[in-house]
């Protein structure tokens, strides 16, 4: 489809953008009261050697849909990614959330009334990032239930290391090859990785135990890998921009349960041998149930 010089230019774009660019995250939105068309592909950074569309698949199965769109206003030109915890409770990370926000859960728009970000931020040394203590965190409310979405049950004890994970979010999309593409484009992904480490040093940063990393293994046996078991899944995903505030989810007695939300990375990096790093929801639970369970008045 493209000529070797269109590739090597492509490629060479990709490179040079995928070492500039955090998981944020930007789209068009254009109603206040439907839901817009949006165009729910694939997102984030696969294998570039396996079909898109497998990973389009994964991304729209049912079970997921408690992972929604964010975006500071109706007509903003920037969104994210959330996950539906309760009917009226959004987890997702702090370090895009703005004090007003709007929500997409399936095909109906919601707005925000309170924003509760995680105590730990107040606590963050100025030569560190909230992402690596895994308090990178705020619970939003909405100004009315989700009645048509199943919120996700949360993973509420330990034993993640090596477990599986299913990632959903909303980003830009890409391979591990190349980085992201040229011209950017954004649509909804699922894929795969396992949960390597739990805290630990990695690239010469000491990560609290509050955080779950995962690294991007590469087909390519010239790929250095940096946690874990050097073979990738089958879906292999990395993290994309645009991803932040996202699901990764466990299977436990065919339950697909929420064990961490997608907050940053080690480096600016997202091709083969970058580090995804999660908050981590149990250690979380104890301060989102007392969020959830206090009684608020508008």
């Amino acid at each position: 489809m493209f000529t070797k010089k269109a590739v090597f230019t492509r490629n060479i774009f990709a490179r040079i953008a995928s070492l500039i660019l955090l998981l944020t995250l930007p789209a068009s939105i254009t109603s206040e009261t439907t839901s817009p068309n949006l165009n729910l592909k694939a997102t984030g950074i696969i294998r570039h050697d396996r079909d898109i569309e497998r990973y389009r698949a994964l991304g729209g199965q049912g079970e997921f849909a408690c992972v929604g769109r964010y975006a500071a206003s109706a007509s903003s030109g920037d969104y994210a990614t959330g996950v539906l915890i309760s009917p009226l409770w959004v987890l997702t990370a702090a370090h895009f959330v703005e004090d007003s926000s709007v929500w997409w859960f399936g095909d109906s728009i919601y707005r925000s009334v309170q924003i509760v970000k995680h105590p730990g931020l107040s606590t963050v040394s100025e030569d560190r990032k909230a992402q690596w203590d895994g308090w990178d965190l705020a619970l939003v409310r909405l100004n009315r239930p989700v009645l048509e979405v199943t919120p996700a049950i949360r993973w509420v004890d330990g034993g993640e290391l090596a477990s599986r994970i299913v990632k959903i979010g909303y980003g830009y999309i890409g391979d591990g090859s190349t980085g992201m593409n040229t011209p950017a484009t954004q649509e909804r992904l699922g894929g795969e990785n396992t949960i390597d480490a739990i805290g630990g040093t990695i690239a010469g940063i000491d990560l609290g135990d509050d955080v779950l990393a995962c690294d991007f293994d590469s087909p390519k046996t010239q790929v250095p890998n940096y946690l874990g078991s050097a073979i990738p899944l089958d879906l292999e995903i990395g993290g994309s921009k645009g991803d932040s505030g996202g699901g990764a989810f466990i299977k436990r007695n065919g339950q697909w349960q929420l064990a961490g939300i997608v907050s940053g990375g080690v480096s600016r990096e997202i091709t083969y041998g970058s580090v995804i790093l999660l908050a981590r929801v149990s250690s979380a639970n104890p301060w989102i149930d007392s969020v959830l369970n206090q009684v608020y008045q508008d």
